[in-house]
């Protein structure tokens, strides 16, 4: 058997394969097919029998290989007009088959003297006029192997030129999963349709690239077809009016050369990328504007010593990172610089977003917890400046941000607060926004710990963080006022998003939808108008200055008289400046239910 057929296509019995071997093996009589599957999880070897290497599998999986015999039967490869015909005309014959003159074809047929339909010729023509209106033509996994239904193509004009006149009209075509291994086979296709835009090749196995160009082409679609980055970038450049090129699955780590000027959206999504400066050659896209490289093992923004020298274009503006590996917040903060013109980001199911919020040290009050939906939103939102309108397919609302960026601020200030004021330049380098923040809001209020004598950080027993605030949670359950009651003792250095967040985790609510109302110790009338004449004290004045003041109608335990309710609005001030004892009960009011964005 000639050497020739090696990387041509085959199947067996409905499995695909490349022959990457044709010879003998060591041990055995005859000839064999070394093969490479395309479900890398059907061989037995990467082509080496008994320490003897006799070809190599594109595919990095070691069973990729195996060896056949070339008597064994391969299905039967199809034309591109018998796949279309299978597809979308299956009770169609082909006139030529009838073995009747296009003269008898025009003549009516007579019995009797009287003249009777041709039989089946309407149903024909009939598809055949369907076949000439189809714009997208979706023919993955029907083996096809080119213009003709051979393994061995040869030119040829009169079955390329029936491929024009038989579906002029297609925009759209899906040629993934077949027999094709030759460019010039898919060349001699796609040339006869001569509005085609949209071309899909997924999981085809191809030889060297001859020099065709492949005009009108507008988006190429290559997934699994196991090129590598230069070969990839060497057939887009085949394609001059090319704008979209996806070309995931393909065992990529590293971009080791531009691409055409002309790629606006770019999809190399499931690859082995593991680093954004393996993207560098990327940035020199002047026209791109959507990235995606989702399902890569993305951990790092550079994965050496050398300074970042790149920076993505303004006219990028999404950006695709989810399902990663990204485990560090710097990651995050790094984004904005080298993505200045991003406005919409997806970058949820990392496994930054399954550690707690601060770390064990921070928050040893309580045990860590992973960062629900909520707060990942908020920490992750926070981080980018107001250019950034879409998170997770959410688009962000004016309220949105700032609550973010204020729970943001607030965790700055206790991380802050458990560390020494020689360690605060090194934890600010690590929130690039700090400044920008407390311009805009509140400075966060910092209570530093005291160092020991032994060198361990304790609490000032003076503090307002040293305080413990025993706090009652009430939810009302239904109509009845049947309550569900849960108490638990917090830091008086605790902000409302803190205690928010302790709430949802105690009653399973979604951290924005319930409000919290404190009852206060002060005794109000129930037909009183406000609480102007109140006599505050001086230390609360200042805390209660931007609370919301309700006043509920309903009676009190002294006629008359009702207990003030203060809602706790959120803000990065302590809760233990609102309440001077050691105890409080905080009623928990559902609002509308809210749906998280965070969601992969």
């Amino acid at each position: 058997m000639s050497a020739s057929i090696v990387g041509q296509r085959r199947s067996f019995d409905g499995h695909l394969c490349t022959i990457r071997y044709v010879g003998t093996v060591q041990g055995t009589t005859g000839d064999w097919l070394g093969v490479e599957w395309d479900d890398a999880i059907r061989g037995k070897h990467s082509g080496e029998h008994k320490g003897i290497r006799y070809f190599s599998c594109k595919s990095n999986k070691p069973t990729a290989g195996s060896f056949v015999r070339p008597s064994r039967p391969s299905d039967q490869p199809r034309s591109f007009l018998e796949a279309l015909r299978e597809k979308y005309a299956s009770e169609f014959e082909d006139l030529s088959c009838l073995n009747i003159s296009e003269a008898s074809r025009k003549k009516a047929i007579q019995i009797s003297g009287k003249v009777v339909e041709e039989v089946g010729f309407d149903k024909i023509r009939k598809q055949l006029a369907e076949l000439k209106e189809l714009r997208i033509v979706l023919l993955d996994g029907l083996l096809i192997a080119g213009v003709l239904p051979s393994y061995d193509q040869v030119q040829d004009q009169d079955a390329a030129q029936k491929i024009a006149e038989t579906c002029p009209k297609i925009i759209e075509l899906d040629l993934s999963r077949s027999l094709l291994s030759r460019w010039r086979d898919v060349w001699e296709i796609c040339n006869q349709l001569k509005h085609l835009k949209r071309l899909k090749l997924n999981g085809n196995r191809f030889q060297a690239l001859n020099d065709l160009i492949f005009e009108g082409v507008t988006e190429l679609h290559l997934e699994d077809t196991l090129l590598n980055w230069d070969e990839i970038a060497a057939v887009a450049s085949q394609f001059p009016g090319l704008t979209s090129l996806t070309a995931s699955a393909n065992q990529l780590s590293e971009i080791t050369r531009p691409l055409p000027n002309t790629i606006t959206t770019l999809t190399l999504e499931h690859n082995e990328f593991t680093s954004i400066s393996a993207l560098r050659h990327l940035a020199a896209l002047p026209n791109l504007e959507h990235l995606s490289v989702r399902g890569s093992a993305i951990d790092t923004v550079n994965n050496d010593t050398t300074p970042l020298d790149f920076q993505f274009p303004q006219t990028l503006r999404s950006l695709d990172l989810s399902r990663n590996k990204i485990t560090s917040w710097t990651f995050l903060n790094q984004l904005p610089t080298l993505f200045p013109g991003l406005t919409t980001l997806r970058i949820s199911d990392n496994p930054l977003f399954d550690q707690p919020t601060l770390p064990q040290t921070i928050t040893a009050t309580e045990p860590s917890k992973p960062m629900t939906l909520d707060e990942a939103f908020m920490l992750t939102l926070s981080r980018f400046p107001s250019s950034l309108t879409t998170l997770n397919y959410s688009i962000i609302k004016p309220t949105d941000r700032s609550n973010a960026e204020m729970y943001y601020l607030s965790l700055i200030g206790k991380e802050l607060s458990a560390t020494s004021e020689a360690e605060e330049p090194a934890i600010l380098s690590t929130h690039p926004r700090y400044s920008e923040l407390c311009e805009l809001y509140t400075e966060p209020t910092i209570t530093r710990a005291v160092i020991s004598s032994s060198g361990s950080r304790v609490i000032h027993p003076r503090s307002v963080a040293a305080r413990l605030v025993k706090m009652a949670f009430r939810l009302s359950k239904n109509k009845e006022d049947i309550s569900e009651v849960r108490v638990k003792e917090i830091p008086g250095s605790f902000d409302t998003y803190q205690v928010k967040a302790l709430v949802s985790r105690l009653f399973g609510l979604p951290a924005f939808g319930f409000k919290l109302v404190w009852q206060t110790d002060e005794w109000d009338p129930v037909e009183k108008e406000n609480v102007e004449a109140v006599d505050w004290d001086d230390s609360e004045d200042e805390a209660l200055d931007e609370q919301d003041i309700v006043l509920p109608k309903h009676g009190g335990p002294d006629s008359g008289f009702v207990r003030r309710e203060v809602e706790l609005v959120d803000s990065t001030r302590d809760i233990g400046f609102l309440f001077q004892g050691e105890e409080g009960e905080v009623r928990v009011r559902v609002e509308v239910p809210f749906e998280s964005t965070f969601t992969s």
